[in-house]
C-alpha cells in the first residue's frame, strides 16, 4: 500500500516539476532556467556537506555520552533525501531539498516524524557498546602476549637420537 503511494507522489511531483519548469522557462527563457537548476544544485550539494558534517558530529558526540541519537540519525535520514532532491533537476524538489538544509526545519521535521511513530525511538543503555571477550567465530579471546610465539614442533627425542647428538 505505502509502496503505491510513494509512486503516485514521485509521479505528481515528476509532472508538478515539468509544469514548473516549462513556465518559468516560457518567463526567463532556457538557458537562464537550466543555470538556475544548475545553480541550486550546486549551492544546495555544498550546503548539504557543512550540514552533515554538523549533524554527524552531533551523533558521534550523543554516542560517547551514552545517549541515543534518534534525533541525529532522523535528520540523516533528512540530509540524505534533501541531497536527492537538490540533485533532482527542477524547482519543487530545490525548494524542499533546501526547506531540510536549514537547521531549524530539519529539527522541526525530525521531531514531527519520531512523534508521529515514522521512526521509532528506543532507549540505549552506556552498557551496549563493550568489548566483548569473545573472537569472531564465538571461541573466546586468547589473552595478548608479547612474549608469546606461535608455531609448529615436532618431538625428537623418543626417534633418530644419533641426529641431536653429532
Amino acid at each position: 500500500m505505502w509502496f503505491r503511494n510513494f509512486l503516485i507522489v514521485l509521479l505528481l511531483i515528476a509532472i508538478a516539476e515539468i509544469y514548473v519548469l516549462i513556465g518559468v522557462g516560457g518567463v526567463i527563457g532556457t538557458a537562464p532556467t537550466v543555470f538556475l537548476v544548475l545553480l541550486t544544485g550546486v549551492i544546495g550539494i555544498s550546503m548539504l556537506r557543512q550540514q552533515g558534517f554538523s549533524v554527524f558530529a552531533r551523533l558521534q558526540e550523543k554516542m560517547q555520552q551514552g545517549q541515543p541519537p534518534a534525533q541525529e540519525m532522523v535528520e540523516g535520514v533528512l540530509l540524505i533525501i534533501a541531497g536527492a532532491f537538490l540533485i533532482t533537476p527542477g524547482f519543487i524538489t530545490d525548494i524542499i531539498g533546501f526547506l531540510w538544509l536549514i537547521p531549524q526545519t530539519r529539527v522541526y521535521f525530525a521531531r514531527l516524524l519520531i512523534k508521529k511513530g515514522t521512526f521509532k525511538v528506543q532507549g540505549v543503555s552506556s552498557s551496549t557498546f563493550h568489548q566483548s571477550d569473545r573472537g569472531p567465530y564465538g571461541y573466546p579471546k586468547q589473552p595478548e602476549d608479547d612474549n608469546t610465539i606461535d608455531g609448529e614442533y615436532e618431538r625428537t627425542d623418543e626417534k633418530n637420537h644419533d641426529r641431536l647428538e653429532k
